[in-house]
């Protein structure tokens, strides 16, 4: 069975072999203004698609060259970040198997060189001939326009594919999926270059005989491995397209994803027992080792439930392994790369990442600053890669460091009067909370605090509610103190936790010095007895806030 190291290798040396010049990632900090972060592979490329300048890849420094590699093909393994703007996972991290802020794209790319031919042909051959997955669980999608799509049917996609499926015994109406311009016409933005692509996807249900019925379900049965994109449109400002001068080819595989597939199966080997899981990896196990030795705590691969406020101890303990290790590998790579934690733009972003790690790494009993030493073994374990995360290991670990005292300074405090307000709102209790309480709200959400055996005042609440009801609402500070900046961010998330996890939708929210003015609706929680919708009670939600 193939380590992640050796897949990734594999990645590179296969395309090496077909004359694509290895270049290195580009930085996390991007060149477009428009983006916070690199957050796809083909990013570093958008000047060639532009036109803007020449493929020469062969001539940027660090590239890997052959003998025979050129500067209109490359491959790499591009570091990419999803936590902010258009593509934001942060919420989701930690609660499946995979979501993550930080991932890596393997890709390969063609600037007015081969095109869909090649691009499908290399991609059987590397999935199929070389890592060995069965053909009979493999899908391909290729496009077919809805009304009011762009272009046409993407005959010449659809031809490669039924050579290949046919060639391996398999029907190509079966195993090839129509996808309207959703899911198979890739745009770069509303305007610019643009084309259909066709992706791979992976069967993972043990008879592997699901005939394509599950493809692009959203199901966790049926994986999307690989995209190939055909950049051969210019998206026009009136709305209609034109076929570009030069044609290029831009795709991109999750490296997390099929290194989870590869290894979640026994080598490909074993459907019928599979935990296919990004977590279940050598990608982050070595983080987890790391985590049990500081911690004293073990990962027990569960998953939480949808309704947060019943979580295990073990369930919490799991979702904050993940959180953790997929937040130290955004910070440590973001810091070496030049961007700061900060209160503006991406290094806020960064300073909201970090402490959404420190406050789960409260459910595994840290009180002091932990998260800095994990970076030692991540420069140990992709520093090969990813170089500058050695050359900077002593910055990154100085700059997590500081963020954490600091930010455990301001916990603290709001954890301190945080039990103060608990032990006052808890009507009839005559107790303060539990020892811990506070630290696991804090780790896992409002709510958590909303147990039965708590019976909170609804002193001051409307005394009626209805259904899709829209409701004003203003907190106050005791005594009117002031709010650090520190402390308004955490009752800013606090707010939009609640909201995040679908208990009111947030039209508005404006958070004061010593008050915060909220406008939202309640959303559904559960069906009653009889099937109907009941929702979320104001009481819930402002005790969940408080």
């Amino acid at each position: 069975m193939m380590t992640s190291s050796e897949i990734r290798q594999s990645f590179l040396d296969f395309f090496k072999s077909k004359r694509h010049t290895i270049v290195p990632s580009s930085s996390l900090l991007p060149d477009a203004p428009n983006l916070l972060f690199t957050n796809a592979g083909m990013n570093q490329f958008v000047p060639i698609f532009l036109g803007q300048r020449k493929p020469d890849v062969d001539k940027w420094p660090g590239a890997i060259v052959g003998a025979d590699t050129v500067g209109t093909r490359a491959a790499d393994t591009q570091k990419s970040v999803r936590a902010g703007g258009k593509h934001n996972d942060l919420e989701d991290v930690g609660h499946d198997t995979y979501h993550h802020t930080f991932f890596e794209m393997l890709g390969n790319w063609s600037f007015g060189d081969y095109f869909k031919k090649e691009a499908i042909e290399w991609a059987w051959e590397l999935v199929v001939e070389k890592w060995k997955f069965p053909a009979k669980r493999l899908y391909a999608t290729v496009y077919k326009p809805a009304a009011g799509d762009p272009s046409e049917f993407d005959q010449e996609a659809y031809d490669h594919w039924a050579r290949l499926f046919s060639g391996a015994g398999l029907d190509p109406k079966v195993h090839i999926v129509y996808g309207n311009k959703k899911d198979n016409f890739w745009m770069m933005g509303d305007t610019g270059p643009c084309g259909p692509c066709s992706e791979i996807h992976v069967d993972l249900t043990p008879a592997g005989d699901t005939k394509g019925k599950l493809v692009n379900k959203g199901e966790a049965r049926c994986i999307e491995i690989w995209n190939l994109v055909f950049i051969q449109f210019n998206a026009n400002p009136d709305g209609t397209f034109t076929p570009l001068p030069a044609r290029h080819v831009d795709t991109g595989m999750g490296f997390e994803r099929v290194t989870s597939i590869i290894q979640g199966t026994k080598g490909l080997k074993d459907f019928d027992n599979t935990k296919i899981s990004n977590y279940e990896t050598d990608i982050f196990r070595p983080i987890f080792d790391a985590l049990v030795k500081l911690s004293g705590k073990e990962y027990g691969s569960t998953l939480p439930p949808a309704d947060l406020s019943t979580i295990n101890p073990q369930q919490s303990t799991d979702v904050a392994f993940r959180v953790i290790a997929d937040h130290i590998r955004t910070l440590s790579f973001a810091i070496a790369d030049g961007i700061q934690p900060s209160n503006e733009g991406r290094g806020y972003v960064l300073r909201r990442i970090l402490r959404r790690a420190v406050r789960y790494g409260r459910t595994l009993g840290f009180h002091e600053p932990f998260f800095y030493k994990l970076v030692d073994e991540l420069a140990q374990r992709m520093g090969e890669v990813f170089p500058e995360i050695r050359a900077k290991k002593k910055h990154v670990q100085e700059v997590i460091r500081t963020e954490e005292e600091a930010f455990n300074k301001t916990l603290d405090r709001g954890i301190e009067l945080s039990n103060e307000e608990v032990a006052r709102i808890l009507d009839g209790m005559g107790s303060a909370p539990a020892s811990g309480a506070a630290d696991r709200a804090l780790a896992v959400g409002p709510g958590v605090l909303n147990r039965p055996a708590a019976r909170y005042s609804r002193r001051r609440l409307p005394h009626f509610e209805r259904p899709w009801g829209k409701y004003m609402v203003t907190f106050s500070t005791r005594q009117q103190r002031q709010l650090t900046p520190s402390e308004r961010d955490i009752v800013l998330e606090s707010i939009l936790y609640a909201h995040n996890h679908r208990q009111y939708h947030l039209y508005a929210a404006c958070v004061m010095p010593d008050h915060v003015h909220l406008l939202f609706e309640p959303q559904i929680k559960e069906q009653d007895k009889d099937g109907k919708p009941a929702f979320w009670q104001l009481g819930e939600i402002l005790s969940g806030i408080k």
